[in-house]
């Protein structure tokens, strides 16, 4: 999985709805797996809701390393990998702008599995944005040694975050 922000998103009426295609406009990222580069092998349909639950289809480019062979889809920032909502929808349910008084969708159960799982995955986060920080961006060794949360302080900022902190764990080769 790479996670891409230099896209721009179209779409068409096809038997009705509304098919969205999502065209990349920044350079290709390399295998986050070798740093190799990537080509194109095909495309598949992902489906995503926004805020009240409308659903909607999104073509996304399924890339190969050409040298480890490894597949990547090519997810757009707005969109979190294994999640069919918008980053700005679980941001908002995280930081409780919204809850299940607002909307009939999400439900109040995929509300708490959002949470939840930013809560197990704190520490994980964290350390993730750390590492690159040091590894990537040449912070100094206090920030691993530090104990300030850098999701937390992306939090309090803003926007983004969510899509900001799993863009740098996924397109480096890790997971949550």
């Amino acid at each position: 999985m790479v996670i891409i922000t230099g896209y721009q998103l179209k779409y068409k009426i096809e038997n009705g709805e509304k098919l969205y295609f999502c065209k990349q406009i920044e350079d290709l990222i390399p295998c986050p797996e070798c740093s190799e580069g990537l080509a194109y092998r095909d495309s598949v349909i992902r489906i995503f809701k926004v805020e009240g639950g409308n659903k909607n289809n999104l073509i996304i480019r399924r890339l190969q390393c050409c040298d480890c062979s490894r597949l990547h889809r090519e997810l757009p920032d707005f969109l979190a990998p294994y999640k069919h909502y918008t980053t700005a929808t679980i941001e908002n349910v995280v930081d409780e702008v919204i809850d299940s008084g607002d909307y009939d969708y999400p439900c109040e159960r995929t509300m708490m599995r959002w949470k939840d799982w930013i809560l197990r995955n704190t520490d994980n986060i964290n350390g993730h944005l750390k590492s690159v920080g040091f590894r990537v961006l040449g912070f100094t060794e206090d920030l691993l040694r530090s104990s300030d949360c850098l999701l937390t302080k992306l939090q309090e900022k803003g926007e983004e975050w969510l899509g900001k902190s799993l863009r740098v764990i996924y397109n480096s080769g890790n997971f949550l």
